[in-house]
């Protein structure tokens, strides 16, 4: 996974035009319609799947593990991956329906903060290689791969997840 993952929220109307025409549609990133979790998704990723017991809801599967895309993606078995020279750029974009995105909201919103952050452990963090494999305990203002840098990811995906449900937007990903 990459060290950025940006949702971007975007209308029906506009998925439509875009899925038609995603190669010329040129989309605005603003913070009202991109959420942008800064090296912590892969952490989310862990921590809900610790909570729901390694089993994600298959709403949030489509999160962390998207199907759904409008593009062409990559068959890497075509690809010599020794060769970067020619390596080819995926212009998939991987998208979250509004379907998905209300049951996301809706689990999200039944779950207790502190109930899932006392699923946070460090050490098993890093044992399971969770990017960046940094994690650690010092909760200071000025500190990243903690636990409060989850819980601001969690603060955040709920945010943005009510916003897309309560406006029945789609949600594009984009790794940056």
């Amino acid at each position: 996974m990459s060290q950025s993952v940006n949702l971007y929220q975007i209308s029906k109307d506009d998925f439509e035009e875009f899925s038609k025409n995603y190669k010329t549609v040129n989309l605005e990133f603003t913070d009202d319609n991109s959420s942008v979790f800064d090296q912590n998704f892969e952490g989310l990723n862990f921590l809900l799947s610790s909570f729901f017991g390694e089993q994600l809801p298959e709403p949030f599967e489509k999160l962390f593990y998207p199907q759904e895309f409008i593009g062409d993606e990559i068959d890497y078995n075509q690809f010599d991956l020794d060769d970067i020279v020619n390596f080819p750029e995926s212009n998939a974009v991987y998208f979250i329906d509004p379907k998905n995105i209300l049951e996301i909201n809706e689990t999200l919103n039944k779950i207790d903060n502190d109930k899932i952050l006392s699923f946070y452990n460090a050490l098993n963090f890093n044992v399971n290689d969770v990017y960046p494999s940094v994690w650690h305990n010092d909760e200071s203002e000025d500190q990243a791969f903690n636990k409060r840098h989850l819980e601001e990811g969690l603060e955040l995906l709920r945010k943005t997840f009510s916003k897309a449900s309560n406006s029945k937007s789609y949600i594009l990903l984009f790794n940056e």
